[in-house]
């Protein structure tokens, strides 16, 4: 019984479910809600997993962003393609299916509203712009199907992924260019420029693209730009799901990080020498948020392990390579996909 990404057992499962559900289907509380069986309860997490085509994903994104915005049209996009392909229990998510999205914007006038779970991370975080909504509704979906042990693995690298890549995708380009994506109509049929934001923030990423595509926040093509990453993201998803599958995602996605990073991380990281440097935490590129590193500069005559000038770096650095740490093996630490979590 704990292998849940069995087909047979959880078709099984779901139909044992109807009936159940089905028997109790007229009984109200007192708001006048349909009451859910005092008798039946979702499985403990996780509920897991079956290969899915990234592709198909890629345009279920885009068009969740189209209904629900980033975090809730990533989310639905991954629930929904498992709610097709296992059943139950994702059919005890309440989830519109594509048919029904399609026709909503389709009658967008009728003043009916649709909403999901994770549809509060929109714009980082009820546009708040912190957290960009695609890699956290996904990755909310991610949680879902596998344990929480995969899932440090996955979304790190998805994190990883959204920081590096100059998005919208290629192939998110081509299907808007050929009107391939399935909203009835798309904001803007333009192949976009791509930026690659360094950050996961909603607000660094949308900034940094509106500076080089010369497009304002509020402009239609910035909004398709965010419905095209919405679909790119939810395909990289899938990609690190089926990989995760074959036990392949250290290879699809190597957890690299940049020298820089790297330089400060033989110091600063979780730990419990204050003095040395340990009162940071986490994986993101130091560079999304500390440009101005001159606290750190100071004249010394040391060198990294790549040979440059301990000077152009932090002081916290040269610490870390004078007792041996040195950047290139902070390096291969985090390639390992060690990570700074909370235990």
């Amino acid at each position: 019984m704990k292998n849940l990404h069995r087909r047979s057992f959880l078709k099984g499962l779901a139909a044992l479910s109807g009936a159940v559900i089905s028997g109790v289907a007229g009984a109200r509380n007192a708001n006048g809600n349909t009451a859910a069986p005092e008798t039946v309860e979702a499985p403990a997490l996780p509920w897991g997993y079956e290969e899915l085509d990234p592709e198909y994903l890629r345009k279920l994104g885009h068009l969740g962003y189209y209904a629900f915005e980033c975090a809730g049209g990533s989310f639905w996009a991954l629930v929904t393609a498992l709610k097709e392909t296992i059943g139950y229990p994702y059919t005890l998510i309440p989830l519109p299916a594509m048919e029904e999205v399609i026709h909503h914007l389709e009658n967008k006038k009728s003043g009916k509203h649709l909403q999901v779970m994770m549809q509060f991370g929109v714009g980082g975080v009820a546009n708040y712009g912190s957290l960009c909504g695609a890699p956290n509704g996904v990755s909310s979906a991610i949680n879902i199907a596998l344990p929480m042990a995969d899932v440090k693995t996955i979304v790190p690298r998805l994190m990883r992924y959204y920081e590096q890549t100059p998005f919208p995708s290629d192939k998110s380009n081509e299907y808007g260019v050929n009107k391939a994506f399935y909203p009835p109509k798309c904001k803007s049929n333009k192949s976009l420029p791509q930026s690659a934001s360094n950050s996961v923030l909603c607000h660094v990423s949308v900034g940094k693209w509106c500076e080089k595509a010369g497009y304002a926040s509020g402009s239609k093509e910035r909004s398709e730009r965010c419905a095209r990453v919405t679909g790119d993201i939810t395909a990289m998803a899938g990609t690190l799901l089926n990989a995760h599958m074959k036990g392949e995602v250290p290879t699809l996605l190597p957890m690299k990080i940049s020298r820089k990073t790297a330089g400060c991380r033989t110091c600063h990281s979780k730990g419990k020498k204050y003095e040395t440097g340990q009162f940071t935490r986490g994986m993101m590129e130091c560079g999304s948020c500390h440009d101005d590193m001159r606290p750190h500069l100071g004249e010394n005559k040391l060198k990294t392990v790549y040979g440059e000038d301990i000077g152009k770096w932090t002081g916290a650095a040269a610490i870390g390579t004078a007792a041996g740490i040195g950047v290139h093996a902070a390096g291969k630490r985090f390639g390992r996909g060690e990570t700074d979590n909370e235990e």
